[in-house]
């Protein structure tokens, strides 16, 4: 599905952003892997996704930074020649109340969620632009949509943002072929779920229509679908992976 397609995707190193990098080497990609900080995370995914045919390089590095985007931009060009997709699946999350949510955390949280999407993105649109063609992939989340009380507002209002600048690019650049769409996804069985007690998973899952909690692969496929030529027709979408959960 994704034969000869140059894929940059952040937050490479485990979790959602792992599951998406192995599935795109299944299909096809070469792969551009970026993630803040663990190195042998990301040279395992690296090996991972060679394992499986693909051509990979890898950094790691704050996509907060305006240099670093450039960097990872420039590098992707001198290595493969263009980019064709991008995955913005690097995130932070804090979890402090609004009284208790310092200058410096909300500076962070946005700055990363946020910022980091715009800047890659701003990095990418002139190669997909010129060459009438190229699918931009926001990971954003449920609680852009439903606030939730252990999730801090910066957060939320990272991840709205996030929505509000994806329907922007899809209209500004739908003349040139660039698909920008967002994926939100709901209660998935990463880190954080696996660490929970048995009883508070339960209080998740029950908290869910399908009763149970989304797994990374199933927000990969959803990936791979708007990354491919069979979502061509769709730009400024919002694709909801939470079993069910904004319905209730």
């Amino acid at each position: 599905m994704l034969q000869n397609k140059i894929a940059i995707i952040t937050g490479a190193s485990r979790g959602i952003g792992k599951s998406i990098a192995l599935n795109f080497a299944k299909n096809g990609a070469s792969l551009v892997l970026v993630c803040l900080s663990d190195q042998m995370s990301l040279d395992s995914v690296k090996k991972e996704a060679e394992l499986l045919g693909a051509k990979v390089i890898a950094f790691m590095g704050d996509v907060a930074s305006e240099s670093f985007c450039n960097e990872i931009t420039s590098k992707t060009l001198d290595t493969f020649g263009t980019v064709d997709i991008l995955v913005n699946s690097a995130g932070t999350i804090t979890r402090a109340v609004t009284e208790e949510v310092s200058g410096e955390e909300w500076r962070r949280v946005l700055d990363v969620n946020l910022n980091g999407v715009f800047y890659l993105s701003r990095c990418v649109l002139p190669i997909m632009r010129k060459n009438e063609s190229g699918k931009i992939i926001n990971l954003t989340s449920q609680m852009a949509h439903m606030p939730h009380p252990s999730a801090s507002p910066s957060y939320e209002v990272s991840k709205s943002g996030v929505v509000a600048f994806t329907r922007h690019l899809a209209l500004e650049y739908a003349k040139f072929n660039v698909c920008v769409n967002n994926i939100a996804p709901g209660s998935i069985d990463t880190d954080l779920p696996k660490s929970m007690s048995i009883e508070a998973r339960q209080r998740l899952k029950d908290a869910i229509p399908m009763q149970r909690l989304g797994e990374v692969e199933e927000v990969a496929n959803c990936t791979l679908f708007l990354a491919s030529e069979m979502s061509s027709y769709i730009t400024g979408s919002t694709v909801h992976i939470n079993g069910g959960s904004l319905i209730v």
